[in-house]
């Protein structure tokens, strides 16, 4: 036998030997251990119905209060007249009559001090009442070590049990955690939004008022308007956007508060609040309805990635008009206090709905001074038009494109200085058939930029690239090629 033949059979019995072990350890290993189920070990220490409650009184670091089982639900007769939230306060009592623990801790414990359930002075307190009389507390005192229980006892009695955090939390509000966070109802189908005639914004960190009115006699929609129903007045004359400025014109319908600060405040507190002199105020009319919102102070600033606070505000102080309440606003909530005009204006230097045009002027007058005067001769019933530019015929669609272009520019700031007559380097003027006119003059402010004025009201400032490549466009129209999307 060769000397390879005779290490191959000697390396073959090794590997078989190994096999052999590995198959011994395989079936001689011991069986996991199956996780044994165990059943819910909460202990049911009062079994009472809810609604069987007659009261619940509440004591704690805050002072002490009573839930009443009205005729419409549960209630706090010392905020009749406010909106409470009836299931809060519902869910509080169902936790104090149907109260489940989750361990016992320590059967009649001589030291109650050490739980937070001295008699006495215990963390917090619920005294209930049902409707037949029967009467008993419930203590309830600081949470355990896990964070997830704190310990509880009923008055009768030295036994300490744990219960969730979760349901015990009600014991530890205020009177006023109770008050419904929603200040108004919101816009619905059934419920649907009110004509603003007239909205009036003041803020100190602004020199000018924010004003707003109605424009719905001359408002209109199509295929490239996107318009809102109310113009700017102050400090500018100028179109909103409808989805940017929804939250402006609308907000104070579907208001919610972040908290309940102060019930009935005095002239102190307002003072200390920043609401005698607010910050902002918001005054609206509507439908011979008049509505009012005060912001006051910031409460708490936003935190940077540090947790430091930032100079962005997070929270304000504020007072809603018809609610004896000072109440914590998110600044979401709340966007008259940081919004900015040229955040809610429209694209459109002016919206006048395409079949209503009889013709349109467009003026250059620098340079060569070339007009451009289109013709228009719209069907508002089956909506189509047809017409000329400078005698020549053109395609509806062709055209539509172009009057996109001349209604959307990139005004980006206000302009408050009225510019010389001097400066006015070109015009367009839209002629209704209802013989309203709209007319645009573009002046040179330097530095690449115009000044815009909207029927002779100087409003806003856009790049000079708009006036520029809109002649471009028209030149083009005329020679029906592409036009140029960017400026």
């Amino acid at each position: 036998m060769s000397k390879r033949i005779r290490n191959l059979i000697v390396i073959g019995i090794f590997i078989l030997s190994m096999a052999i072990v590995l198959l011994v350890l395989v079936l001689t290993q011991p069986k996991e251990e199956v996780e044994e189920t165990t059943e819910d070990q909460t202990i049911q220490l009062l079994n009472y119905n809810r609604d069987d409650a007659l009261t619940a009184t509440i004591k704690n670091e805050t002072g002490e209060y009573t839930i009443r089982n009205g005729v419409s639900g549960f209630v706090i007769d010392k905020f009749n007249g406010f909106r409470q939230n009836s299931t809060t306060m519902g869910a509080a009592v169902r936790c104090a009559t149907e109260l489940t623990a989750q361990a016992l801790v320590e059967e009649n414990a001589q030291d109650l001090e050490k739980y937070g359930l001295a008699e006495g002075s215990p963390k917090a307190s619920c005294d209930i009442e049902l409707k037949d009389g029967t009467k008993y507390s419930v203590y309830f005192g600081i949470d355990a070590p896990d964070g997830k229980t704190r310990y509880v006892r009923l008055a009768d009695s030295r036994d300490v049990y744990t219960v969730l955090i979760n349901s015990s939390g009600y014991f530890y509000n205020a009177d006023k955690d109770f008050i419904s966070l929603v200040v108004t109802d919101e816009l619905t189908n059934n419920n649907t939004a009110p004509t603003l005639d007239r909205m009036v914004i003041k803020r100190k960190d602004l020199d000018y008022d924010i004003e707003f009115i109605d424009d719905s006699k001359n408002y209109s929609i199509d295929d490239i308007s996107m318009a809102s129903a109310q113009v700017m007045i102050s400090p500018v004359y100028a179109y909103l956007d409808i989805t940017n400025s929804n939250a402006i014109m609308y907000g104070l319908w579907g208001l919610t508060a972040y908290d309940v600060e102060k019930v009935h405040p005095t002239e102190e507190d307002f003072e200390k609040y920043g609401l005698s002199d607010p910050f902002c105020e918001v005054n609206l009319e509507a439908e011979l309805q008049t509505y009012n919102i005060k912001i006051g102070n910031v409460a708490a600033y936003q935190l940077d990635e540090n947790g430091e606070p930032t100079s962005i505000p997070a929270t304000f102080y504020c007072y809603y008009q018809g609610i004896d309440i000072i109440y914590v606003f998110e600044s979401g909530e709340v966007p008259w206090a940081t919004f900015m005009p040229i955040d809610i204006l429209s694209s459109m230097m002016t919206a006048n709905y395409i079949y209503t045009l009889d013709y349109i002027d467009v003026n250059y007058l620098t340079g060569d001074k070339e007009a451009f005067h289109f013709d228009l001769s719209p069907n508002m019933e089956e909506k189509y038009l047809t017409g000329t530019v400078n005698g020549e015929e053109f395609e509806e669609e062709d055209f539509k494109k172009l009057y996109q272009f001349m209604l959307k520019c990139p005004i980006d700031d206000l302009c408050f200085e009225d510019p010389s007559e001097d400066a006015k380097i070109a015009e367009m003027i839209f002629h209704r058939s209802d013989g309203n006119d709209d007319s645009l003059g573009f002046y040179d402010l330097g530095n690449n930029r115009v000044a815009v004025k909207l029927n002779g009201q100087t409003s806003f400032s856009q790049p000079i690239g708009y006036i520029n490549v809109l002649k471009q466009n028209i030149e083009l129209f005329m020679n029906k090629e592409a036009l140029l999307e960017v400026w």
